[in-house]
C-alpha cells in the first residue's frame, strides 16, 4: 500500500528502531504509549484488518511473536493486555496489535 506508514516502516522509507523482527513481523514502540510497555506488532505482509488474516502461518507467527514479547517484557506475572482494533476503528489501515503493560 502506497500510502500506509507501516509498510513504509518496513520497507525502511521510515525510519524505525525495531524490538523485534523477522522475515514476517516487526515490533517497535508505539508513538504514543499507554503503559510503559506499549508495542505494536506489525505483520510484514499488508492485511487491512483482522478479518482479513488467511494465512495461517502469519497467523501463528503473531501468536509466537505476542508470547516472546509478553514473556520478553517480564509482563507475565504483572499483568498485560492485547488489543486488536477493526472495523475501520483502527488508525492504521494494517493489522497491528497493542501489547500493553505492565497492568497492575
Amino acid at each position: 500500500m502506497n500510502n500506509c506508514i507501516f509498510c513504509k516502516i518496513r520497507d525502511g522509507k521510515i525510519p524505525k528502531d525495531f524490538t523485534y523482527e523477522d522475515d514476517y513481523v516487526m515490533v517497535f514502540p508505539d508513538i504514543k504509549p499507554l503503559k510503559p510497555v506499549h508495542l505494536l506488532i506489525v505483520p510484514k505482509k499488508h492485511v487491512t484488518e483482522f478479518l482479513e488474516l488467511s494465512d495461517d502461518l502469519l497467523t501463528v507467527k503473531l501468536r509466537e511473536i505476542i508470547k516472546k514479547m509478553i514473556k520478553q517484557e517480564g509482563l507475565s506475572n504483572r499483568g498485560y493486555r492485547f488489543s486488536i482494533n477493526g472495523g475501520g476503528y483502527q488508525l492504521v489501515n494494517h493489522l497491528h496489535i497493542h501489547l500493553l503493560g505492565p497492568m497492575s
